[in-house]
């Protein structure tokens, strides 16, 4: 059976170079995807000229003021950067990304692409907990927007045609969007609770959990287990238990 693709949303944060938008409307009915967000901007003329056979992915477009309003609505959110090093870290590949899209079916999933002029703002980042990356020359790593979602859809879309379905992990028992906030702000708040953080932290620990528990993907045994392990760890430092509600 096909994958459903309709709940995968295509979401650009104000794109700039008029065409782009029309040419990536193209790319979505090429691959049957149809959900296309933008953020802080209207698709023009020139767009609609270059979305052969696909104006209706442009007229049905949903407009946004902010990055964080267009994801709302959606259950895992996954960025696409050229940007990797110490402070931004990759996190899938595109056939990681491609596997654990599918592997998430019951789920609607963001795919977010940033500015073709600078990409993606530090808090727009934040917004989003994992990243992928295009491996490309190192020279030249930039990537033309619409090129960028073309090769997102393609490695989506084919992904089934180059794995057998049977042996990919369908995780139709992940807990939802607000019991992974909530299971955060549990363990962040023990660790609060016991110290943990130095005066001088470099790490984002709120970002590393967030990052951890979204590829993780935990059903709702792991996220009990998770809860009774941290509060048995309250308990040992604080000699009190912590409340999950």
């Amino acid at each position: 059976m096909a994958a459903d693709l309709s709940r995968i949303s295509i979401i650009l944060v104000e794109p700039i170079y008029e065409g782009n938008v029309g040419a990536i409307a193209r790319i979505l009915n090429n691959f049957c995807f149809s959900d296309l967000r933008i953020v802080g901007s209207i698709p023009k003329k020139n767009d609609f000229y270059l979305a052969m056979h696909s104006k209706e992915i442009l007229e049905n477009a949903k407009l946004f003021d902010t990055l964080e309003d267009a994801l709302v609505d959606l259950d895992r959110v996954i960025a696409f950067s050229r940007r990797k090093g110490k402070h931004k870290p990759v996190d899938l590949s595109p056939m990681q990304m491609a596997s654990y899209v599918h592997d998430l079916p019951q789920f609607k999933i963001g795919l977010v692409f940033g500015r073709e002029t600078y990409g993606l703002t530090n808090d727009e980042a934040d917004l989003c907990p994992l990243r992928c990356h295009f491996s490309a020359n190192p020279a030249f790593p930039s990537i033309n927007l619409a090129q960028a979602v073309a090769l997102a859809c393609y490695e989506i879309r084919s992904l089934p045609q180059r794995v057998d379905e049977d042996m990919g992990r369908k995780m139709t028992d992940a807990v939802s969007k607000e019991e992974l906030r909530k299971i955060h702000g549990y363990l962040y708040g023990v660790l609060q609770d016991i110290n943990y953080f130095s005066e001088r932290e470099t790490t984002n620990w709120e970002n590393f959990l967030r990052k951890v528990l979204v590829r993780m993907n935990p059903n709702k045994e792991m996220v009990y287990r998770l809860r009774q392990m941290f509060n048995r760890i309250h308990v040992l430092v604080t000699g009190k238990g912590k409340s999950y509600d």
